[in-house]
C-alpha cells in the first residue's frame, strides 16, 4: 500500500527552541504561497502567538523566576494549537501531494530516518555593511535547513546576544554594532530533527 504523506501535528515534544524555529519557518513557507491561499488559523494570529511565546521565552531566560518560566509555557499551548490546526489545514489541502506538503514548510512523514541534525556551519565570513556600524554575515548553506541562528558579541564579553534567525546564508546584515569594536559572530543550523554545532567563531573590525 504506498504511503499517503502527511504533514505532522505532534508539537509538544519538541524543544522551545526548535517549536520556535518550526513555527518561524511554516509562518514563512506559507506566506504567499499560492497553495494555501486562505489559512485557517491566519498566518497573522500564528505570529502573534509566536511573537507572545518568543517575548516569554526571552524573558524566562534572563530572570529565570518561576513566575516567568510559567508563564513562558502557558504561552506555548495556545501556538502548539493553532500549528496542529494549520496542520489539519495544510493536509485536507495538500491531499498527500508531498510536493505540496513540504512547500507548507510543516515537518512530514516523508523523510523518514533520512534527514538528520545539521553539521556544523562553515565557512562564516564577516565584511563591511554599506553603513558605519554594520556588518555583512556570510556562511556556507547546508541541505534540508531552512532556518539558522547567530549570534553576536564584544571581544572579550562575558555574554552572547540573543539568538536571530535567518533562512538565508547570504548577505544578513546585523546592525547597530559599536563602531571601533572588534566583534565576533558564531553560526548554527536547525531542522526538525534538531540544533547543530556553533561554528567557529569569526571576527570584524565594526568600522
Amino acid at each position: 500500500m504506498a504511503t499517503k504523506f502527511k504533514a505532522l501535528v505532534g508539537f509538544t515534544r519538541m524543544k522551545d527552541d526548535e517549536l520556535m524555529v518550526t513555527a518561524a519557518t511554516i509562518i514563512g513557507a506559507m506566506t504567499d504561497n499560492v497553495h494555501f491561499e486562505q489559512p485557517t488559523p491566519t498566518l497573522a494570529v500564528v505570529q502573534g502567538l509566536l511573537d507572545d511565546f518568543s517575548a516569554r521565552l526571552s524573558a524566562s531566560r534572563r530572570r529565570g523566576s518561576p513566575e516567568e518560566t510559567a508563564l513562558k509555557n502557558e504561552s506555548r499551548l495556545p501556538l502548539e494549537a493553532a500549528l496542529r490546526q494549520l496542520a489539519y489545514y495544510v493536509n485536507s489541502i495538500s491531499d498527500g501531494h508531498l510536493s505540496t506538503l513540504l512547500s507548507s514548510g510543516f515537518p512530514t512523514n516523508s523523510a523518514g530516518g533520512s534527514v538528520q541534525v545539521p553539521l556544523k556551519v562553515e565557512g562564516v565570513k564577516l565584511g563591511d555593511g554599506r553603513q558605519s556600524g554594520q556588518v555583512r554575515l556570510d556562511f556556507a548553506r547546508q541541505r534540508n535547513v531552512l532556518v539558522y541562528e547567530y549570534q553576536f558579541r564584544i571581544i572579550g564579553g562575558d555574554e552572547w546576544s540573543e539568538r536571530f534567525t535567518t533562512s538565508s546564508s547570504r548577505a544578513n546584515i546585523i546592525a547597530p554594532l559599536a563602531v571601533a569594536e572588534r566583534h565576533e559572530v558564531r553560526v548554527r543550523a536547525v531542522n526538525t530533527q534538531g540544533t547543530g554545532d556553533w561554528s567557529d567563531n569569526a571576527s570584524i573590525l565594526v568600522r
